[in-house]
């Protein structure tokens, strides 16, 4: 399940669109890409160093983004499911069906998230927000499936801690109207220092 879930994460609208090396090796060959480029992936390679191991998770997963050549030693994303195109209102609706969730401990792993987040709603991606620098800044954007989804997540009890961590929990617009606000705050501040 693992397998298939993070091949459909690399294919998926939220990665493809932004991985430079993916897209390029997507254009080379009708879309496919050998299982043998895949398993180069760090996150894909702790997961499974087999071929045969992708190609029977592939078989079993339900949602038919990916297809198998029939040698079975490439994948491809299934031209039934083309990437949406990257349109304002395209943009507009996923911040819609957005959340924001800071308070993870800096040394919180995808894994322990994607447990506790396990059964709470019906997630397309969860982004962890690094630094310049790499590190995780302890937050994370979740876009779900459709916006009352988020809306839903965002009244859940069962949000609210995670390892005796409170948690701020904000639609992903309240969270950039907020921002705004402080960013707008901060600059009159620094320009009534000025004027001193």
């Amino acid at each position: 399940m693992k397998v298939a879930r993070q091949l459909e994460y690399y294919f998926g609208d939220h990665n493809l669109p932004r991985d430079r090396f993916l897209k390029e090796q997507v254009q080379l060959d009708d879309g496919w890409v050998t299982l043998e480029t895949m398993l180069k992936f760090n996150r894909l390679k702790s997961l499974t160093t087999d071929s045969s191991v992708i190609v029977a998770a592939l078989q079993k997963s339900k949602t038919g983004l990916l297809e198998i050549s029939e040698d079975k030693t490439k994948i491809r994303r299934s031209s039934d499911k083309p990437l949406p195109e990257l349109t304002d209102e395209y943009k507009d609706a996923l911040k819609h069906r957005s959340v924001y969730i800071k308070g993870f401990p800096l040394d919180t792993t995808l894994d322990e998230i994607q447990e506790w987040l396990s059964g709470k709603g019906n997630m397309e991606n969860i982004q962890m927000r690094r630094n310049l620098q790499r590190q995780f800044k302890g937050s994370v954007f979740i876009c779900f499936d459709t916006e009352e989804s988020s809306k839903e997540f965002v009244e859940r009890s069962d949000i609210k801690t995670f390892k005796d961590n409170e948690m701020l929990v904000l639609l992903k617009e309240d969270y950039i109207t907020k921002k705004n606000e402080e960013r707008k705050n901060y600059r009159a501040e620094t320009k009534a220092k000025v004027k001193q």
